[in-house]
């Protein structure tokens, strides 16, 4: 008898054990969250998501271009590959290249103009994401991308198009012209959405938009502000735009600004206006891709405690308690490359401008001399990182002393994806712009170049080896 009781003595010692305490993980030196400043939601005018889909890719909101009929001479300069057509798009457009719309002027000319996705679509994994920020133009020439195509057109097009063709290509030339030296990048893949919006107000009325040959502002700096194009699903959660958190108010309006360089007057933004809420719209249903490849669950699981620990309070909280805090962290605590974040203070007549413009009844800008923390929804997907572009990995990101001084991607096939460092594979080099041969200048970030800077964000590196590989593979669960 006394044997039978050994099970029951078992099975109540193995019940009475009580649960192992969690792993213990490393904690913040400091809450760098607590210096953020909070920027609130606005309201947003209420639009139509689908529609703002089909008015995005055939409507006319940039207003110049080329003659439709010079496509298909543009094969000869920019080859349109099957994977630049994007599948289901109707319509005359439907054989374009997905950056550009048909749109017929009010000449009664033809058009292909740029859309959107001139910066916002790009691609992983061997796919177009519309909503990605594209980092592969070469924004290295005079905005390189409708330049080259300019350039093959110019010369012949007394030959090709017809008075009116050529009047529409005379007015897209001098737009895009007026997008110079300024607007070069120094890297492949790095944007110049702000030296192109600089450009376009200093050549405008903010009361009449008139167009000016002359720029009516002088540009109080010349250096360079390279931006890393941001994905389009985070603006679901953000109040705020502009990686210094100055875009405020309705975000249709700030959008709206790409129909700069070739509105004419006041009417045609007014018009614009009346169905940008739509894109807009659009804009904010965009979701973020899911992670294609194998994820190890139990170091995602551990990963997550420490991101809560050490990162939540500025990048915000995922999955049942999804919360995101709209934080923009003052410069001398995020530390990172100051030149975008101290450009506000030096553009007071642009911001001046656009908040008395049209583009300005329902948002407006307000600089603040910091960096907003984004939301890291789908972030592996976003390389390469920081504002700038300065940094390859999130490894690197997570590791201050790791990030190279002098780098390159290994190549431009978006297929090529390291999943361990949850980036581009890159080689880091041992010499910067001023010592590389010219031909190789382009592809190389230089992070000693004003502007460049990879520095700041060192939130991670009190980090064990461990917890940082943790909290990478709980990124690719985001």
């Amino acid at each position: 008898m006394k044997h039978a009781a050994l099970p029951f003595l078992i099975l109540f010692a193995c019940q009475a054990a009580p649960p192992a305490p969690p792993e213990p993980v490393s904690q913040p030196p400091e809450l760098w969250w607590g210096s953020g400043i909070h920027i609130e939601h606005a309201p947003q005018r209420p639009g139509d998501p689908d529609l703002g889909w089909e008015l995005m890719m055939n409507e006319g909101y940039v207003g110049c271009g080329l003659p439709a009929s010079a496509f298909p001479l543009l094969k000869y300069v920019t080859p349109v590959t099957p994977d630049e057509v994007l599948p289901g798009r109707t319509g005359p457009a439907a054989e374009f290249p997905f950056k550009w719309n048909y749109h017929v002027a009010e000449s009664g000319v033809p058009l292909a103009v740029p859309n959107c996705l001139l910066c916002h679509a790009g691609r992983f994994n061997g796919e177009i994401v519309v909503g990605l920020g594209d980092a592969e133009t070469d924004f290295t020439a005079d905005f390189a991308i409708i330049s080259k195509a300019v350039d093959f057109l110019e010369p012949l097009k007394h030959e090709l198009f017809s008075a009116e063709e050529n009047a529409e290509l005379d007015k897209f030339v001098a737009r895009v012209r007026k997008l110079g030296d300024i607007t070069k990048m120094r890297t492949i893949g790095t944007n110049p959405a702000n030296e192109i919006g600089v450009l376009l107000f200093s050549h405008r009325d903010p009361v009449t938009l008139e167009w000016s040959e002359e720029p009516l502002i002088e540009l109080p700096y010349r250096e360079r502000l390279p931006v890393d194009t941001p994905p389009w699903w985070r603006m679901a959660k953000k109040s705020t735009q502009f990686y210094n958190g100055m875009g405020r108010g309705d975000h249709r309006q700030t959008m709206m600004t790409a129909s700069s360089l070739c509105v004419d007057d006041v009417s045609d933004a007014e018009e614009i206006d009346t169905y940008f809420h739509h894109v807009a719209a659009f804009v904010a249903s965009v979701k973020p891709p899911k992670y294609p490849f194998v994820i190890d669950r139990e170091r995602a699981a551990f990963g997550e405690r420490v991101f809560e620990a050490n990162c939540a309070g500025c990048h915000g909280h995922y999955g049942e308690d999804d919360s995101y805090p709209n934080l923009v962290i003052p410069l001398d605590v995020i530390r990172t490359d100051p030149v975008y974040a101290e450009a506000g203070p030096f553009l007071t007549e642009f911001v001046e401008w656009y908040n008395t413009s049209i583009y300005g009844t329902d948002a407006w800008l307000e600089p603040i001399v910091g960096y907003i923390a984004p939301p890291l929804d789908a972030v592996w997907a976003t390389a390469p990182f920081f504002h700038n572009g300065s940094v390859p990995s999130i490894e690197d990101v997570l590791n201050s002393k790791a990030r190279p001084r002098y780098w390159k991607r290994i190549d431009y096939d978006s297929r090529n994806f390291d999943e361990e460092k949850l980036g581009w594979p890159y080689e880091t080099m041992t010499y910067g712009h001023n010592e590389a041969p010219a031909e190789e200048r382009k592809y190389i970030y230089d992070t000693t170049q004003p502007g460049h800077w990879n520095t700041g964000h060192p939130f991670g590196d009190h980090l064990t080896d461990r917890e940082r590989r943790a909290v990478l593979e709980y990124l690719k669960t985001l």
